[in-house]
């Protein structure tokens, strides 16, 4: 039995949150990504490379190992897979990972470097801290990485960063968790740019 019908539930939880997450239109076109540790493991499953959130099944995500080699599944994994599997590496608390391109969240991390929390319910589900990293690029270089890494190292409670001209980035216990975290986010930014907006 291969490792995704063992987990046929995980797979079938990130394939909910992908298709909710192109709904809201957080994320539109073949980017973004998500993926989810698997329980008592050193592998994760993840997006497969160039597909977009709606088409997101079980023939398009694919199993890897932290140094990203495909252990089942006939697709590559995306391209942010070394982030993704960094973060696992690191923090085993970490569960599950949801990034996208979300327009307000996208739209506050060009000008600011952190996100405005606005409402009392964000400060205290975001934890009070959500930066932004300039990385230069579509995907994260590795001496970024290690900077994320060591950010999230000094702030524990730290579940959410923007990538400026990227998106945003969740991490949870589950990926439901994470996607929620994710609707937060771009609430939260879009009140922020709205009440900047209003003066």
């Amino acid at each position: 039995m291969g490792i995704k019908t063992a987990h046929r539930e995980l797979t079938d939880q990130l394939c909910h949150q992908a298709h909710k997450m192109y709904q809201l239109r957080y994320q539109m076109s073949n980017g973004g990504n998500l993926s989810a540790r698997v329980p008592g493991s050193n592998y994760m499953i993840v997006k497969g490379t160039d597909v977009d959130f709606s088409n997101v099944s079980f023939d398009t995500l694919t199993v890897c190992d932290f140094d990203t080699n495909v252990l089942d599944g006939n697709i590559k994994p995306s391209k942010e897979a070394l982030l993704h599997a960094a973060i696992y590496r690191r923090f085993p608390q970490i569960m599950a990972i949801m990034h996208c391109h979300s327009p307000w969240a996208t739209a506050l991390a060009a000008g600011q470097s952190q996100l405005t929390f606005s409402t009392y319910h964000a400060t205290m589900k975001l934890k009070g801290y959500c930066p932004v990293f300039d990385t230069g690029s579509y995907i994260v270089p590795p001496q970024w990485i290690d900077l994320i890494l060591s950010d999230i190292e000094s702030h524990p409670e730290m579940n959410s960063f923007l990538l400026r001209g990227h998106g945003q980035v969740t991490m949870g216990k589950t990926i439901h968790e994470a996607a929620s975290l994710a609707e937060l986010v771009e609430e939260t930014a879009q009140i922020a740019l709205l009440a900047k907006f209003s003066g």
